[in-house]
């Protein structure tokens, strides 16, 4: 049909169609790719809005316009033809409707409502390097109205090449592909054609996945990690839901056929806004290397592989996980400041403000660990847990490798996860159910393993401390038994605790709520094991004592589990930005880190449930026990 298409094409202009055109066509239409795209979220900023988009739903559209390179940019047409950008218009850019620093819902509906006439396409381009005469090059170029990733601009161009050692598209017609390319963000990832991370229908059509928002083409269902040339940040290609077939658009060998075909190829301006930085708007098939030396540049800028974001939780926040937050969280934040630079550099001042004062507001001298029944600033606290763990390396040391120990287990849970999908064990393996069943009890399994390591952690240092102060002897032995004699009172607070804030984070209005009780509840796991009370008794007694003073407990334990929980996820982020070394080790790293974290975590919370009780009479806060002062 294509063929046919392009030969009236030809004869309307004059002249007959090239015979290296006619074999070009049927090889563009014989490797055309499979597309599947992500599923769309429940509202228009989440998942994928958009398609593989026809040019000329574009070109010619009331609210496109073409301006100028000026400051500020004035309009040069409005409803620009493909006939229009022939000149070139270096410099130049195409304006779409909406705003890519804050685009809300204005892109996805206009994609919608163009697409709606138009099938999704790819223009096919058969191109010789006359670098390498006896390979060939196969381009199928995708056109994206706009980029919903991490650097937000309009208009995205995404490629897939196949080489062959063929001089002529006859010639390639005789043989298969020996290599091909997905573009990916500002460079490309190499596959031999059967290889096994390359997926192939009928025989001779590739299927790509492109990430959602970002487009980048992929190989397979994978969360995959970007610290380079494969961007920056995370794209996600883990819930493919549509699977289109695009019309192949075949674009002629010589510039001259092709522009009277394609104008809009001569364009030498950006198929989008300009904006600053990675926020402008991209040039198009006809401006890239790869369009007149495709191998060259396949030559010197695909690779062979991507890195992938290990599928498996562990223990603690992962360096890998916190890296796609914060990358997406500074994205959006320099997105909404980049046209209001005062703005973020009030929001930089204010936090600079807000450490120096919460630094400044506490103490951190005069932090001897004992006695743990005195009164201390969070400061104070988080020194005396330092120290402690010094002067007990052994037991704390112990603490720290059971959790450890956890790590592992959890890490051994997510490689089950990935061998019941039949994955490879690099842990960044496609899975094709990972929101199914299996994937959700491994995931709460988890949760439940470090819910309960950090109930017993607590106990345990809570019964190091009051063995302390009572001048008692202090073995692993002596604390396994404290924790076990309180085991039931134990686990009916932590049921309790989690089970009441589960519910209440259910719902966003309740979520407050929720902040508020997981705050005053806090110390209920420590006035049980040092005040051998019931749970009932332990969560009103933690609630009494952070009663009229909520603001006050809730800054230090915010402070102290916060600092905790950073050092793994900021070394790991340094890790991933400095090394290459791979996501698993890195995470592994992490979650070893939190497990060091946590028993001092464990302690300055203690220390601060001690400070609250500190006023009190010892009968009142050690049930009846005689403490010494």
């Amino acid at each position: 049909m294509m063929v046919t298409a392009f030969a009236l094409a030809t004869v309307l202009f004059g002249g007959s169609v090239p015979p290296d055109d006619i074999a070009a066509q049927t090889l563009a239409d014989r490797y055309s790719p499979v597309v599947r795209l992500q599923k769309a979220g429940p509202n228009c900023t989440s998942g994928e809005q958009f398609q593989p988009t026809d040019v000329q739903a574009v070109l010619g559209d009331q609210q496109v316009a073409l301006r100028g390179p000026w400051r500020p940019p004035d309009l040069v047409k409005t409803q620009p033809e493909g006939t229009d950008l022939v000149h070139g218009y270096p410099g130049h850019f195409l304006d779409f409707p909406g705003d890519p620093l804050r685009p809300g819902c204005d892109y996805a509906e206009w994609s919608a409502r163009i697409n709606s006439n138009h099938p999704a396409t790819t223009y096919a381009h058969v191109v010789e390097d006359p670098a390498f005469p006896d390979q060939l090059s196969l381009e199928y170029w995708f056109f994206y109205v706009f980029n919903d990733y991490n650097n937000t601009h309009e208009g995205d161009w995404e490629s897939v090449q196949l080489v062959f050692d063929a001089p002529t598209p006859a010639a390639a017609l005789t043989t298969s592909p020996v290599a091909i390319g997905y573009s990916q963000h500002g460079g490309a990832e190499r596959a031999r054609w059967g290889d096994a991370k390359l997926e192939i229908v009928d025989g001779t059509h590739p299927v790509v996945y492109p990430a959602a928002g970002s487009h980048a083409n992929k190989y397979g269902q994978r969360l995959y990690l970007g610290r380079g040339s494969e961007g920056l940040g995370c794209d996600d290609t883990t819930r493919p839901a549509t699977e289109l077939r695009p019309q192949v658009a075949y674009v002629p060998m010589a510039r001259a056929d092709y522009l009277k075909q394609f104008p809009w190829l001569g364009f030498e301006g950006r198929w989008g806004e300009r904006q600053a930085s990675f926020f402008d708007g991209p040039t198009g098939p006809n401006m890239k290397a790869s369009w007149t030396r495709p191998v060259q540049d396949a030559e010197t800028t695909w690779r062979d592989d991507s890195t992938t974001v290990p599928a498996g939780r562990l223990l603690g926040p992962s360096g890998t996980g916190v890296f796609c937050t914060a990358v997406r969280t500074g994205s959006n934040l320099l997105r909404e400041t980049l046209d209001r630079l005062w703005l973020l550099g009030l929001i930089l001042a204010a936090v600079v403000v807000l450490v120096w004062f919460a630094a400044s507001r506490t103490r951190w001298s005069d932090a001897a660990p004992l006695p743990a029944r005195r009164r201390r600033a969070w400061g104070q606290a988080v020194v005396a847990a330092l120290r402690l763990f010094g002067q007990r390396p052994r037991l704390f040391g112990g603490f720290a490798a059971a959790f450890a120990v956890l790590g592992l287990t959890t890490l051994g849970l997510a490689e089950l996860q990935a061998a019941r999908h039949n994955a490879p064990t690099d842990l960044g393996a496609p899975t094709q159910n990972a929101t199914g069943f299996w994937a959700s009890l491994v995931a709460l399994a988890v949760t439940a393993l470090t819910v309960a390591a950090y109930v017993l952690l607590l106990a345990a240092v809570t019964s190091t401390l009051d063995r302390l102060d009572r001048h008692v002897p202090v073995t692993a032995a002596f604390v396994v038994q404290d924790v076990r004699t309180q085991a039931r009172p134990l686990a009916a607070t932590a049921v309790r605790y989690i089970v009441v804030i589960a519910v209440l984070t259910f719902f966003v209005a309740t979520i407050p709520v929720a902040v508020y009780y997981a705050v005053s509840r806090a110390f209920a796991v420590p006035a049980v094991m040092a005040e051998r009370i019931s749970a009932s008794t332990a969560l009103r007694r933690s609630r009494l004592l952070v009663r009229r003073r909520w603001w006050r407990n809730a800054g230090p334990l915010a402070i102290v589990v916060g600092l905790g929980l950073a050092v793994g996820p900021i070394v790991g982020v340094v890790l991933l930005l400095a090394t290459d070394w791979p996501p698993t080790l890195i995470n592994v790293i992490s979650s070893l880190l939190f497990a060091v974290a946590a028993p001092l975590i464990a302690a300055a919370v203690v220390y601060l449930y001690f400070d609250r009780t500190a006023s009190e009479s010892p009968a009142l806060v050690t049930g009846g026990r005689d403490v010494p002062g």
